[in-house]
């Protein structure tokens, strides 16, 4: 069986895979190998319109699908990560909700490097190291910034889990607009489960009890 991919319009799942079927209250949209950027562009302005939660876009090859759906907005990457004291984990709270350190890439930065730096950054912790990668989460927005305002975004993060064994005092980054950094064990996560964001939990299932 090929690879399904999740991604996310704010909460709205769209679901990419080769078999596909009509099921009752699922929206479906099938594709060919003959669809076009501008084919998934029109899609989307319509899909936006709708209100449906989930949508399921099949296509022979999801792998290229996704390649194709990439290459229809402007893509900007992240890194972030799963931060684990013991059997505590690391969550910051922002814009309402809970949510893991990440940021955007810079220049000349692996996905690696740009995950620590975004957990000291924003948790005001240091010497943490990577143990190992975890799945990436994909998600698509408008840009609500400057210098891309109102165009659409395609953001792959790339997540590592992080061991941390330091005493330092977490700190948030309020310039960020970070209100918050608590540590949760795995067993209190139904409070973040309650009040953070749909494709952040693929990641979160992970560490749950």
């Amino acid at each position: 069986m090929k690879q399904m991919y999740k991604v996310f319009l704010n909460d709205r799942l769209i679901e990419i895979g080769d078999s596909v079927n009509d099921k009752k209250n699922n929206l479906v949209v099938k594709f060919d190998e003959q669809t076009s950027a501008d084919d998934i562009q029109s899609w989307l302005a319509d899909f936006i319109t709708q209100n449906s939660e989930k949508v399921t876009l099949g296509h022979p090859n999801p792998d290229h699908f996704l390649q194709l759906l990439r290459s229809a907005f402007l893509e900007v990457p992240a890194a972030g990560g799963m931060v684990i004291s013991e059997d505590r984990l690391l969550f910051i709270f922002r814009n309402g909700k809970w949510d893991l350190p990440k940021g955007k890439i810079d220049k000349n930065e692996t996905s690696a490097e740009a995950a620590l730096r975004e957990v000291s950054e924003e948790c005001g912790i240091s010497g943490q190291r990577i143990e190992k990668q975890l799945p990436s989460t994909f998600h698509i927005y408008q840009s609500p910034y400057a210098k891309t305002k109102g165009q659409w975004i395609f953001k792959e993060t790339f997540w590592f889990e992080m061991i941390y064994n330091g005493t330092d005092e977490i700190s948030p980054q309020q310039e960020e607009g970070i209100t918050e950094v608590r540590w949760f064990r795995k067993n209190e996560l139904d409070e973040v489960l309650a009040n953070t964001y749909e494709n952040l939990k693929q990641i979160i299932f992970l560490y749950c009890d």
